[in-house]
């Protein structure tokens, strides 16, 4: 059976400035099938190598595949459906099949608009994907699929959802097979060498409520320090990979098994540097452990530091303070670790003013790097709920942290992009010179680096989706591009508002991914859990 996966052609100006990313989807979900016996199995990334839809349509003439996969974040959705309707013009009898999380909460939508799309896996994809495709491979998937876990699909025209499949208990099983990647194309900027993101572990116990991926991987789960580590040793050597950013929402949660996995990489000496995403709240809870985790190359934190005030940290339900902020920037910097800083910014809150706190409030903390991400409502998320009345743009392809969705209550949506984009301007205008004083030669070449990347992709009008922003004469025009078919009135708001496209609620169950709605608490105290634990939901 001949299977292609497909990273669709999607572009939005966001984390491609640092360079290409490979998709992290393939080499897990195709290395479950590998496993299984499935091995006739070709991916094209169509999104890091540009590839308009001619040329796909040439290589799937070419292939015939028997299966096509494809993924889908939200802002990914459209061309991921397009991309899976051209599969089937050319190739129609080949299964057509998406995952992702949006497809796993928005399932019934999806199908609806996209009624071609034979299967959608609903959740964590590798066991559920290969128990699809032996179904595929033995002919009998319309006589088994009521009894295979975590899928939706189309029958009779009407929407069927099975249970969920359970969440892969032992993370040490997987067998990502990244040799489906053309490595050459794997770029990080900033250290100009080959980029991996790989999984150590999955999901987190926070439920922060702009956020999806706590209810996604539903237990926080991790792998051993050395099977992680084994895998980054083969990526290295088979793959001469030199950096790896870490696709956990929270790897440091668990501290001794964090601990373990540093000393393990300082063990190997391999040579290769990192970055993580983590909380504000681990950095500081691991002040004397930052040395080793400089040692073991963890070079980059990018922290979740989110909101100028702490009125909105209240309401992303962070559990962090404005200090907490400014001191885990401090002890990152002091152990010669880069500080990356996060705010979301454009909700209906968002004034001139609060634009503008953002920037003092960054360069009081001296933050090395700093984003300002535009608050993205996933309308799986307990944020969007709240604020749906508010979200008029149903345009999900804008729904990429760049382009301001919600319109704030006394600003336009194009002063806040302005405003935002006056922020990047002042900010890293000041770090072409600071940079060059950075005292450790090492980080003064990584920050040289990401500048780089920084100034590169505003050249080129990649940064930020640029080319959208107009100079006409002395006056400046943005033009959003938003599809006025998606852009919906009250009344429309209110009729969606009834039919919850998105199966999920936010009192710990999870309809779309099937989790327990009687999972127990975790003890403020318990915030680090024994080794090889699970970590439920918290209720909160």
């Amino acid at each position: 059976m001949r299977i292609m996966m497909i990273q669709p052609n999607y572009h939005s100006g966001g984390a491609e400035i640092a360079g290409n990313w490979p998709p992290s989807w393939v080499p897990y979900v195709g290395g479950a099938l590998k496993t299984a016996g499935f091995t006739d199995i070709r991916f094209v990334d169509a999104m890091t190598n540009h590839i308009e839809d001619a040329e796909l349509a040439k290589m799937l003439r070419e292939h015939q595949p028997d299966v096509v996969l494809a993924t889908a974040i939200t802002p990914m959705i459209y061309k991921s459906q397009s991309t899976l309707k051209l599969v089937k013009e050319i190739c129609p009898e080949a299964t057509t099949i998406i995952g992702g999380v949006h497809p796993t909460y928005m399932y019934r939508e999806v199908l609806g608009e996209a009624p071609w799309v034979d299967y959608i896996i609903r959740g964590e994809g590798e066991e559920i994907t290969v128990n699809l495709m032996r179904s595929l491979a033995a002919g009998t998937d319309k006589s088994d699929r009521a009894n295979i876990l975590g899928i939706a699909y189309l029958e009779d025209g009407q929407v069927v959802a099975t249970p969920a499949h359970p969440p892969i208990k032992d993370l040490n099983t997987l067998t990502p097979d990244w040799s489906l990647l053309d490595w050459k194309r794997y770029i990080y900027t900033p250290l100009n060498t080959r980029v991996a993101v790989p999984n150590y572990s999955r999901g987190c116990p926070f439920r922060c409520r702009f956020c999806s991926q706590w209810k996604f991987w539903r237990k926080y789960r991790s792998r051993s320090p050395k099977n992680f580590v084994d895998e980054i040793e083969k990526l290295v050597k088979e793959h001469q990979v030199g950096f790896f950013i870490l696709a956990d929402e929270e790897p440091t949660i668990n501290k001794s098994r964090f601990i373990a996995l540093c000393e393990e990489l300082c063990d190997r000496n391999l040579g290769i540097h990192w970055g993580i995403n983590t909380r504000v709240t681990d950095i500081l809870r691991d002040e004397k452990e930052l040395p080793l985790y400089r040692k073991a190359g963890l070079v980059h934190v990018s922290l979740g530091t989110e909101a100028a005030a702490q009125l909105n940290l209240n309401l992303f339900r962070k559990e962090t303070t404005i200090e907490d902020n400014k001191r885990a920037v401090r002890l990152l910097r002091e152990n010669g670790i880069l500080a990356e800083v996060q705010f979301i910014m454009g909700l209906p809150n968002e004034t001139p003013e609060t634009i503008e706190e953002t920037y003092r409030m960054c360069r009081d903390w001296q933050a090395d790097m700093t984003n300002w991400n535009m608050y993205t409502p996933w309308p799986f998320s307990e944020l969007f709920q709240d604020l749906a009345d508010k979200v008029e743009i149903r345009d999900y392809s804008h729904y990429n942290f760049v382009t301001p969705i919600i319109k704030p209550d006394n600003m336009t949506r194009e002063e806040v992009l302005k405003g935002v984009l006056r922020n990047y301007a002042r900010f890293y205008t000041r770090k072409m010179i600071e940079y060059w004083f950075e005292k450790d030669p090492f980080k003064r070449r990584y920050l040289l680096g990401c500048l780089w990347a920084f100034v590169k992709t505003t050249l080129n009008k990649r940064f930020y989706n640029l080319k959208r922003v107009k100079q006409k004469g002395l006056h400046t025009e943005i033009e959003f591009g938003f599809d006025e078919s998606r852009i919906l009135s009250p009344e429309q708001l209110a009729e969606l508002k009834k039919q919850r496209l998105a199966d999920v609620d936010f009192v710990g169950t999870i309809s779309a991914c099937g989790g327990p709605n009687d999972l127990p608490e975790i003890p403020d105290s318990q915030h680090e859990p024994q080794e090889g634990s699970e970590i439920p939901m918290m209720k909160i």
